[in-house]
């Protein structure tokens, strides 16, 4: 199959970008076809278990509920609250990922093809100009954090680069591309943002394959927010993906999984619980504590007893 890869696309692939043609496209198989009614049926669905629960929830100031709220709320509801009562702040860390899929997102739109160095400029200089947030960040941080950030920001382009067939317009890709779902009448607000979503669906038969970059360690609840993208997808176009995949560049390695039935009802399934759990808290009712990798992440991790008992092997009090 490498070889047949090879032939169609010429020389000039690394072999991690064959294998990605190759498996992770998987470009000879049969793509799935669904109900013309799945993603009314998903909705239908989410409207019906969260309508109980947010019937006293105003259109004009709704529940939000994001991938990353999802997570939280699943893992730990203190790692939520906690994160709830921290302003949010930008950091090299949290910058570096915005200014790299600005970077790529560039490299894909640009007619000409800048080095990684001048992709992260040009990234850095459209955020400045776009956003009042991470943009006024940018302007302010010390020359020196600026120029970490540029190395480290370079670092994801290139190896984006090297393990990633170069994306050609015909696939149709999206990056950063947002989605949403209204439910309740606007009640509740369900968003995501994907990082790359190539192909199209034809008719009722599943063309888009999905994917989400990491660098890092791995987490198990990376499978759970690309099953909430696939919800959104599906509810959108009416389609679901075929494939969703989390793409670590750090070693050119993937998990994917195929999208079915079973997957996008779990989903919804999911959120729906998310959204209970929301409104309870909402509503006055104390954040259940849960120990787990989160803590490495939580604000309150310091001063959580059940963060600190699990830190020391000893039962919570």
């Amino acid at each position: 199959m490498v070889a047949i890869v090879t032939t169609l696309l010429g020389d000039g692939l690394t072999p991690t970008q064959q294998r990605v043609m190759a498996e992770l496209f998987d470009r000879s198989g049969e793509r799935p076809a669904f109900a013309p009614g799945l993603g009314a049926e998903l909705l239908a669905l989410l409207e019906a278990g969260v309508a109980p629960y947010v019937a006293d929830v105003q259109p004009e100031g709704p529940l939000w509920v994001s991938k990353r709220a999802l997570g939280q709320v699943h893992a730990c509801e203190g790692w939520l609250a906690a994160e709830r009562e921290t302003p949010f702040e930008w950091t090299p860390a949290t910058a570096r990922g915005t200014v790299a899929h600005k970077a790529v997102e560039l490299s894909v739109t640009l007619r000409d093809r800048p080095a990684p160095l001048d992709l992260v400029d040009i990234a850095i200089d459209r955020l400045i100009a776009a956003d009042a947030g991470i943009g006024a960040w940018l302007l302010d941080a010390d020359p020196a954090v600026i120029a970490e950030l540029r190395g480290d920001a370079a670092d994801w382009v290139v190896k984006f680069d090297d393990t990633f067939p170069p994306l050609r317009r015909a696939w149709r890709p999206r990056l950063e591309s947002p989605l949403t779902v209204q439910l309740c009448g606007g009640r509740v607000v369900l968003r995501g943002k994907v990082d790359l979503a190539l192909g199209r669906a034809e008719g009722t038969t599943a063309r888009v394959l999905v994917v989400d970059f990491k660098t890092g360690r791995p987490y198990a609840g990376y499978a759970d927010d690309l099953r909430f993208y696939a919800l959104l997808e599906t509810i959108r176009v009416g389609v679901p993906p075929y494939r969703l995949a989390t793409f670590s560049l750090d070693s050119g390695t993937w998990v994917a999984e195929d999208v079915d039935e079973a997957v996008l009802e779990s989903a919804a399934r999911r959120t729906v619980d998310a959204v209970r759990k929301l409104v309870e808290l909402d509503d006055g009712r104390q954040p259940e504590l849960r120990a787990g990798p989160a803590c490495r992440w939580c604000p309150a991790a310091a001063t959580c007893p059940v963060a600190l008992a699990e830190a020391a092997d000893l039962p919570a009090t």
